[in-house]
């Protein structure tokens, strides 16, 4: 029943989105001909287990086309005649399957050509990637014939080359790596006439797998190279990067080589160890040989350090092999300001590497998917490839299943696919789940999954009834309630009000995505409550709670964050608050906590009160405040790491896919591209003099451009404008005078 069940979901939907969205740089139908899902006997939920398939492949003249298809569980890596193909697969939901198709001919020779897969089956819970059992799914497809399939054809090893009892890289992702390895550890992926005394494994069939198109972009696997800075064992990449970490040794004698890496350097100059728990390190036990190595998991790092037995080993290379989006190159920035031009370029850097196949946070720690993240990362992909891909799979991941076991029905999970074992979530990133939906809709016009979320939306909605109190207000949400990353983390019961703001935006928008009125009238029930509970003359008040005779009384406590989502979710705005605004604005401003200013009103961070501020500024046109700001904030970090971070200090991860925004900031604040709207093929234009002498940029439609030039003198701009085929544009008024060529 659960077959068939999976089955009718795939037939209900797959054909929507073919015709919506087609396949993704897709060289071949996204169907299996022959093959079907293996795994050695017995092994499938086994933890940690490297499976090494291999086949040979004779192939002649290559008329048309060579493909591979293929997915797996948990993670793959493809090689053809030892030459790296493809790292996968495309994640998807518990239970779902993306085929990543491969083009083969770049690879094959005339002749034997040997096809090898290494899968590694970890089957543990992680936020990475799902604890569901292991199997292989692949085959070989040459000018319309099947020529190699699992089940058929490949032939599987279980060498433990990888060691299987280690300790997870962290809480959030699957095993830390460690090798044994000889000289010959290689030839299984290369001699086509190889032999060897470990026996195959016994490949059995595994169950049913639904399976899904990959549904967005390739990776980009460029090369590049660490430069040594010690002229050691210390070595630097450009900025940070994250992909597959790759070094060419040389062992003299048996031993262990590590390498030790991280985005920034302790105090003392050197990698530090397990900074913020992560066990950032990888160790091979080598006998004697030469060695190209390569990390099987993708990692993040600025630097590494390499610890072996003095004179055992000889490094001749550390290089890396991005994993990264390959789709954001045609955007440009570039203005008078070179500060400006290096924080654009540090935050597309941020976003291609937390933006696969899903929105990470981060691509260090958790590789995770988070929702409220991913709010902002879906503006960035529209602005940087003029495609919502990666956003509309990622919405998909969180329809998809019939449910989520581990946490309360009618809630969604903090960060999908992500397995929760500890039952625990966020209920407010849930509330910006309703929110993404409706920037989504407004980008793509893909009214056929706001039409599949309605059920999953108002399951949502029902989740929140019971914890309403007396006064129609949120009260004592359960499990992880989440502000931001700062002091409001700690005053978020017995009733939240920056929750309650949030829920009050959530209905309103819920209301508009269904035209459902009795929605309407809620919310401005709940946001009149709130200003009434919460102002109390000077600043909102962050909660309130109850005392022993039951009443609710107001904490006293003032976070800078409160503020801003009184304004941004419409409780507030600078004409019915006028003084608390003009304080925020001009006083409130970053630097005020070195400077001992209004010690009663707990910073903001970075996520997500720096945020809310440069939105709350561009809607009142702020460009030369957000130029300022935007500097003053971004540009150590973009200095010190080349990408941007999850926290205003170097205490987190110092890669973060929400902080890619900045991107967006620029082009609708700076460069005066205030709004695209492809549904309407229409942009609106905005030019605020920000103290720029000129600016220029790019932005993609699709497969199309928008190029926007201008000069500007004494507040007065002189532009050029070329947009796609059947686009118009709206010049929004500002005190600016504009002329448009």
């Amino acid at each position: 029943m659960a077959d068939y069940l999976k089955t009718l979901l795939l037939l209900l939907f797959l054909p929507l989105y073919s015709i919506a969205y087609g396949n993704a740089d897709s060289p071949q139908s996204d169907s299996f001909v022959k093959a079907i899902p293996v795994w050695s006997e017995g092994r499938e939920k086994e933890q940690n287990l490297t499976l090494s398939f291999r086949e040979v492949v004779n192939v002649g003249r290559v008329s048309k086309q060579a493909v591979i298809r293929l997915t797996a569980s948990c993670d793959y890596r493809l090689r053809v005649n030892g030459e790296f193909v493809a790292h996968g697969p495309c994640v998807a939901a518990h239970d779902f399957y993306r085929i990543d198709i491969y083009d083969l001919k770049p690879y094959l020779r005339r002749g034997k050509n040997v096809v090898a897969i290494e899968v590694a089956g970890y089957n543990c819970p992680s936020y990475y990637l799902l604890d569901q059992p292991s199997f292989l799914l692949a085959e070989v497809e040459i000018d319309g014939v099947v020529i190699a399939a699992t089940g058929r054809d490949f032939v599987a090893y279980a060498f433990g080359q990888r060691v299987a009892d280690v300790p997870k890289f962290s809480f959030q992702r699957t095993y830390s790596e460690v090798y044994n390895l000889d000289s010959h550890y290689n030839d299984w992926a290369t001699d086509k006439e190889w032999r060897t005394d470990v026996a195959p494994e016994r490949l059995v069939s595994q169950n049913y797998k639904a399976l899904l198109p990959r549904g967005v972009a390739y990776p980009d696997y460029r090369l590049h190279s660490a430069k040594c800075i010690d002229g050691r064992t210390l070595y630097k990449f450009a900025t940070n990067s994250s992909g597959f970490l790759r070094a060419k040794v040389k062992v003299a004698k048996p031993t262990q080589l590590m390498f030790r890496f991280d985005e920034i350097l302790g105090k003392d100059g050197r990698v530090m160890k397990r900074r913020l728990g992560w066990r950032s390190y990888l160790v091979y036990n080598l006998e004697v040989g030469e060695y190209e190595l390569e990390s099987f998991e993708p990692y993040t790092m600025q630097y590494v350090e390499v610890f072996a037995e003095e004179g055992a080993v000889k490094v001749e290379e550390i290089s890396m092999r991005d994993y990264c989006n390959s789709d954001c190159h045609r955007a440009k920035f570039e203005s008078s300001n070179a500060d400006l031009n290096f924080i654009f370029e540090a935050a597309r850097e941020t976003y291609r590497q937390n933006a696969l196949d899903i929105y990470m946070d981060c691509p260090s720690r958790e590789r995770a998917g988070w929702l409220c993240d991913s709010y902002f990362t879906g503006r960035v992909e529209f602005a940087l490839s003029g495609k919502s891909r990666i956003e509309r799979n990622f919405i998909e991941n969180f329809l998809l299943p019939t449910e989520f076991k581990d946490i309360d029905n009618g809630m969604l999970p903090m960060c999908y696919p992500a397995d929760h074992r500890n039952h625990n979530y966020i209920p407010n990133w849930a509330m910006w789940f309703v929110l993404e939906l409706e920037e989504y809709l407004k980008r793509t016009g893909d009214r056929v999954t706001i039409d599949r979320a309605r059920t999953r939306v108002y399951e949502l909605v029902a989740f929140f009834r019971p914890y309403l109190n007396e006064d129609g207000l949120l009260e004592k949400l359960p499990k992880w309630v989440f502000i931001e990353w700062s002091h409001a983390n700690k005053l978020v019961q017995d009733v939240s009000y920056p929750s309650n703001m949030l829920y009050a935006e959530m209905l309103d928008t819920v209301s508009r995505l269904y035209g459902d009125k009795s929605l309407a009238e809620q919310v401005a029930a709940i946001r009149k409550e709130i200003l009434r509970q919460s102002f109390d003359g000077e600043y909102f008040v962050d909660n309130a709670l109850r005392n022993e005779k039951g009443e609710l009384v107001l904490s006293g406590e003032h976070t800078e964050v409160c503020q801003y989502y009184a304004y941004f979710f419409g409780v507030a705005s600078p004409e019915s608050h006028p003084a608390l605004w003009a304080r925020l604005r001009d006083e409130v401003v970053p630097g005020r906590v070195e400077r001992g200013l209004y010690s009663d009103l707990h910073p903001i961070n970075a996520f997500i009160g720096s945020y809310l501020r440069l939105e709350l500024l561009s809607r009142c046109g702020l460009s030369k405040q957000i130029l300022d700001e935007s500097i003053a904030t971004y540009k150590s970090m973009a200095t010190r790491t080349g990408t941007l971070w999850e926290s205003l200090r170097a205490n987190a991860s110092c890669n973060h896919g929400f902080a890619s925004h900045l991107t967006n900031v620029l082009y609708r604040d700076v460069l005066g591209v205030y709004e695209v709207l492809p549904c309407e093929r229409k942009v609106r234009l905005r030019f605020i003099d920000s103290g720029l002498e000129w600016c220029k940029g790019s932005i993609p439609v699709g497969d199309e451009q928008i190029e926007v030039e201008w000069r500007q003198r004494n507040g007065e701009f002189n532009v050029k404008i070329s947009l796609p085929e059947g686009y118009t544009y709206e010049l929004l008024p500002t005190k600016s005078r504009v002329e448009v060529k």
